[in-house]
């Protein structure tokens, strides 16, 4: 009898600064993973975003720390360290390539918003990392419809969850309660370590 092999793992890679993790990050990982089936999704805090002009406010340390909390008790979800590892801008291709290597077999999916989709071309040897992963489109509905090309897949039925990163960090920084818009821990991480009182200019 022929021996039966397993079906390849199916990865969900979701790269960003994470500045701090929220609900939406969470409840769009959740959608990509039910409906496209995926065995894991990865969370992979950027040590410098080559996108963006500056740099994340709180240090790779904190926002590791934050994801750590927020994925606990979730086995579908974990979350990478090779950006903030490797250091300097955090470039896609390098991260794809790297887990390639650690999983020789995995079927790649990278995660990201519709909002992102007209720039990347303009990402660092997008040729190659389109042939390394598929692009996983999580539309959102401000920036219109998206046009697909090659390599990309639409998620069929998210949950629009419409928070930001710079909302929360604003909230904290004026005392705002952020309790309703990221997991209880990450908030109580924020307060303990008083992430975001300051903001630099």
């Amino acid at each position: 009898m022929a021996q039966k092999h397993p079906c390849p793992l199916r990865l969900g890679l979701f790269g960003g600064s994470f500045d701090p993790i929220h609900h939406g990050h969470l409840i769009s990982s959740w959608d990509a993973l039910e409906q496209m089936h995926l065995d894991r999704v990865v969370f992979i805090p950027c040590a410098l975003s080559p996108h963006k002009s500056d740099p994340p406010v709180a240090p790779g340390e904190e926002r590791l720390a934050m994801i750590r909390r927020a994925v606990r008790g979730w086995p579908s979800f974990c979350f990478s360290d090779c950006e903030l590892e490797r250091g300097g801008p955090s470039y896609s291709v390098d991260t794809a390539e790297e887990m390639r290597r650690r999983f020789p077999t995995a079927e790649l999916f990278w995660i990201i918003g519709s909002d992102q989709v007209k720039s990347l071309r303009s990402w660092r040897d997008y040729p190659r990392l389109g042939k390394l992963v598929t692009f996983l489109i999580v539309p959102r509905p401000r920036y219109g419809q998206v046009v697909l090309a090659n390599g990309m897949a639409l998620l069929p039925s998210p949950h629009f969850v419409d928070i930001s990163s710079t909302e929360i960090r604003d909230r904290a920084q004026s005392g705002l309660p952020i309790g309703h818009l990221v997991p209880r821990p990450v908030a109580t991480h924020i307060a303990k370590r008083h992430l975001y009182e300051k903001i630099p200019a």
